[in-house]
């Protein structure tokens, strides 16, 4: 089954000052979503096979731009080999900018330089769902089926 509880209070705390961060920004008009947040966590070492994303493309085609927008953060986690490379990032910042107009891809992003989320991200790609009015988190892994992009669509919408 690709989803999960996500049981950690690391990443709980996470999530909850995110949904803090984002609910700041929300449009006051669209209350059906406040509160709701999804974390999306991109490996960017997925970023060089598109059809490695290809979920996540049809995941931002369900979803408005508006909700991406305010409702999803993205955060770009990559491993390093050896000593930190700051040009690593910019390849990486590069490459997801290019994606995200070629994909679609509306909402924001940030690359995890200083590795917070890898142990959130070892399995690859995941959208992580933070809902208070529903009272937990919910993580999917990619390939998402048309259910589930169903499903985490109507988190984001408040259905």
């Amino acid at each position: 089954m690709t989803m999960r509880r996500v049981g950690s209070i690391f990443t709980a705390v996470i999530l909850a000052a995110a949904a803090v961060a984002v609910s700041a920004r929300a449009d006051e008009r669209s209350p059906n979503i406040q509160g709701r947040l999804a974390l999306v966590l991109i490996d960017a070492d997925a970023l060089a096979c598109s059809p490695c994303l290809a979920s996540l493309e049809a995941l931002c085609r369900a979803v408005p731009q508006l909700v991406q927008r305010e409702r999803m953060i993205g955060v770009l986690t990559y491993r390093e080999s050896g000593p930190a490379d700051p040009r690593r990032a910019r390849i990486i910042r590069t490459k997801w900018t290019g994606y995200c107009r070629a994909g679609g891809i509306g909402f924001p992003a940030t690359i995890d330089d200083a590795h917070l989320f890898d142990s959130l991200n070892r399995d690859g790609t995941a959208v992580i769902v933070f809902d208070p009015t529903g009272g937990g988190l919910k993580r999917w892994t990619p390939p998402f089926s048309t259910g589930m992009v169903a499903e985490i669509t109507g988190y984001l919408l408040g259905r």
